[in-house]
């Protein structure tokens, strides 16, 4: 499961860019509706989205938190992922962050959820570098990306 995890959050992460540039709204059947409200509650401002007619996402808000929610066409839901901050880091993966990465500051926390367990891909700023890793709920962090600020 937690293979399926990774492939689910590498495939949004690194088609995210592609993704949305031709994602469009739509109209989702019976079936991914109540899906979604088996799944979710006391949810505002539902939209669905696809490119593919074969993934759904809906977008909405959930206790003032923007969550993106991911659905294959048969309802079953794929994984969750939402901004956080970086306090509501699990202490494992803070700690290794300090330790690993001296000096650069936590920017921006994307959190994702699925039955195979929860990951975090991470944005950290250095005063010369943005390094995106990603993280799983024990600490374990793998570096994605270093840029090299302008």
């Amino acid at each position: 499961m937690k293979k399926l995890l990774f492939v689910v959050v590498a495939a949004l992460t690194l088609s995210a860019s592609s993704v949305y540039a031709s994602t469009y709204e739509t109209a989702v059947s019976n079936k991914l509706k109540v899906s979604f409200r088996d799944a979710f509650a006391n949810v505002k401002d539902v939209k669905w989205y696809t490119d593919d007619n074969k993934t759904f996402t809906a977008k909405f808000t959930l206790n003032n938190t923007t969550v993106s929610a991911y659905f294959d066409a048969e309802g079953q839901l794929l994984v969750t992922s939402r901004v956080i901050e970086a306090e509501s880091l699990p202490l494992a993966v803070v700690n290794r962050l300090v330790k690993k990465y001296p000096g650069n500051k936590i920017n921006t926390v994307v959190e994702y959820e699925s039955a195979g367990g929860t990951v975090y891909m991470i944005m950290l700023e250095g005063d010369k570098t943005w390094i995106k890793v990603k993280a799983d709920e024990t600490g374990n962090i793998e570096l994605k990306e270093r840029l090299q600020k302008a």
